[in-house]
């Protein structure tokens, strides 16, 4: 593996899925929050994201280190490799990507920290030069339409043996339509692992999300009719076999139904690395 300076720090899972041959690697981030300036950025648009990313410094350093209400009893990681922009932690988390060669790239929203030309500029840009095969959803803090990169309605990549499905919960709901797509391809019975945003309080897991903060969830109990409907759908469905999301800034994992794990990824601009190996 690439010389690790320190920023990096990873979880790792095994899922087996019956009928998959050999392992899959899947590589999955979040909350890149990136903040990018170019020479066609206007005055307003660097000093909002000189703003953002000065925001965001202390944030990461203040939620690894406990300091924040929702972030109490954390352990995770942070150091001087952790203090560099949200920009330079995008490119080792490409660079690193470029060396482990996941089957897929995943990217669990928001990746941008809030809608700016530059940041859109860059984010096209450099994952065009990855090379790889990416999925990406947003997340709150992003528009849910943003071209090549992600767009209204439920997209899949089909690989050999199951299949990832794209779903926009960034507005802790999902639309009648990405309900209506989902449906359809549970009836197809292809086993398949959701890649959202906001992760999702279930009847299984609701007591451990609850130690996070109901901001950070879409909950069985609390939920409109289509975040309701989105839960049940992921319980239910036989082929529905993972959820992977992100949002909280902080890592957590669990079954949310009877042998269905949801990954809640940490913070990819502190160096957070979920690999995924599907067998």
């Amino acid at each position: 593996m690439m010389t690790d300076d320190g920023f990096f720090w990873f979880k790792k899972h095994r899922l087996s899925i019956p009928g998959v041959e050999g392992e899959h690697l899947l590589m999955h981030i979040t909350d890149t929050h990136i903040s990018a300036i170019d020479e066609d950025s206007t005055p307003e648009e660097k000093a909002e994201c000189e703003k953002q990313e000065a925001l965001w410094a202390d944030f990461k350093e203040k939620f690894a280190r406990g300091k924040l209400p929702f972030s109490q009893g954390n352990d995770e990681p942070y150091g001087e490799p952790q203090k560099i922009s949200t920009v330079e932690a995008f490119e080792k988390q490409l660079a690193l990507a470029r060396e482990l060669k996941p089957e897929v790239l995943l990217l669990s929203g928001d990746n941008l920290d809030h809608m700016h030309p530059a940041g859109e500029r860059y984010l096209k840009k450099k994952l065009a030069e990855y090379g790889g095969r990416f999925l990406c959803v947003p997340g709150n803090h992003e528009d849910p339409a943003c071209g090549e990169l992600w767009a209204p309605g439920v997209r899949t990549l089909e690989l050999e043996g199951f299949r990832i499905a794209a779903v926009d919960d960034s507005r802790r709901t999902v639309s009648d339509a990405d309900l209506a797509a989902l449906k359809a391809l549970c009836a197809e019975g292809i086993p398949m692992i959701v890649l959202c945003h906001v992760p999702l309080s279930t009847r299984m897991c609701q007591e451990e999300m609850r130690r996070i903060m109901d901001y950070f969830y879409i909950d069985w109990e609390t939920a409109g009719e289509n975040g309701k409907a989105f839960i049940s759908l992921c319980e239910e469905c036989d082929a529905v076999r993972a959820v992977l999301c992100g949002h909280v800034h902080g890592y957590h994992e669990m079954e949310y139904a009877p042998g269905k794990l949801q990954v809640i990824g940490s913070q990819g601009m502190a160096g957070a690395v979920h690999l995924l190996t599907v067998e």
